[in-house]
């Protein structure tokens, strides 16, 4: 749909599951999470749901692509199979949710988390260097930062659900979702020594999901604040909300063409 709600239109229209989109950096494809082939998968698509190209086949389920900021490589997460380095020798890991990165001129896949626990939806930085993403480990969903050295931080380190990280076009901040406050809200932190917390939402609803404009002005999010799951964009200061969608259907994981 436009950026205002309007023109709304099926891109994909399958008996199937087809959601979780992220845009090719020239606005030309979709990246996104399928089960056209009976297994979750992501396939490459154009703008009219043709599939360009499944990157990932069997080997567990494969789900919530990001495509990088210079358009060479698509992040997922994958349980699939691998193995480990251990003293002694190497171990089968099983289906352990990790994030896997693609690249697109070669087809190879690499493992970029490693260990226990479920990694997923990770979110680029801008110059594609470091990714952000929710793990849980010890039963608690945070937000990490990968580093280019492949090291991890935990950034939240909160007793509440964070999850769904999406990494600001400058790169300064991330938003996320919370239930710290008691519901799900959206948050803001910046990546600067003091780590400032904003919450944006502020509402007895829960509000989720965030995805930033190309800006870096707005962010679209999904709210169930009117009776059912609607998409909504707001000011990045949490001002100026304004309801896209209208359905009895819920509309889930917004993505901003570049």
């Amino acid at each position: 749909m436009d950026s205002n709600g309007e023109n709304l239109r099926n891109v994909t229209n399958k008996e199937t599951y087809d959601g979780t989109p992220s845009w090719s950096p020239d606005g030309e494809y979709l990246v996104i999470t399928s089960e056209r082939s009976g297994n979750p998968e992501v396939l490459i698509i154009n703008l009219e749901g043709e599939i360009i190209e499944q990157i990932t086949e069997g080997g567990g389920f494969s789900v919530v692509p990001e495509w990088s900021p210079d358009g060479t490589k698509i992040l997922f997460s994958s349980n699939r199979t691998y193995r480990r380095a251990m003293e002694g020798g190497e171990a089968e890991i099983l289906d352990n949710m990790k994030l896997w990165v693609h690249e697109l001129e070669t087809g190879e896949q690499t493992r970029l988390t490693g260990g226990l626990g479920i990694d997923m939806y990770g979110s680029w930085s801008p110059n594609g260097e470091s990714i952000v993403f929710m793990t849980v480990r010890d039963q608690n969903p945070e937000i990490y930062r990968l580093d280019p050295s492949r090291s991890e931080f935990n950034i939240t380190n909160h007793e509440a659900r964070d999850i769904n990280p999406s990494w600001s076009p400058d790169g300064l901040s991330v938003v996320f979702m919370s239930d710290r406050d008691g519901n799900m809200e959206i948050y803001l932190l910046t990546l600067d020594e003091e780590g400032e917390l904003i919450n944006l939402t502020n509402h007895p609803a829960n509000d989720g999901d965030p995805a930033w404009s190309p800006d870096g002005k707005q962010l679209a999010f999904t709210s169930d604040r009117d009776g059912n799951i609607e998409i909504y964009v707001m000011n990045v200061d949490g001002s100026g909300v304004v309801r896209l969608t209208n359905d009895p259907a819920d509309d889930i994981h917004p993505s901003w063409q570049p």
